[in-house]
């Protein structure tokens, strides 16, 4: 025992010593939560792929494929009336 530490004191120390060790065990045995990524989904011309159910679902059905085709159509329409300006050159400053 250690000369200036009472009998009670040493078994406070010890005991609290002894369950640091035992929480830090159980720590370290717990096993590793692996960060994995998600499939990957092959993407395929006139198929739908639907994540509402939280995982990928290709969609190859005559529903989907009419709502995909008016939404490409809408895309384009929007798409046919943008235009962009070139962006106009910059002037060099004159040299001091």
């Amino acid at each position: 025992m250690i000369p200036l530490m009472g009998a009670r004191r040493f078994s406070d120390v010890a005991v609290a010593t002894l369950a640091a060790l035992a929480a830090l065990w159980v720590y370290a045995s717990q096993p590793r939560a692996c960060v994995r990524s998600p499939a990957p989904v092959p993407i395929q011309d006139g198929r739908a792929i639907d994540f509402s159910g939280g995982s990928p679902v290709i969609r190859d059905d005559p529903a989907s494929a009419a709502r995909m085709n008016a939404a490409l159509r809408q895309i384009d329409e929007a798409n046919s009336k943008v235009t962009f300006r070139p962006e106009p050159t910059p002037t060099p400053s004159p040299a001091k």
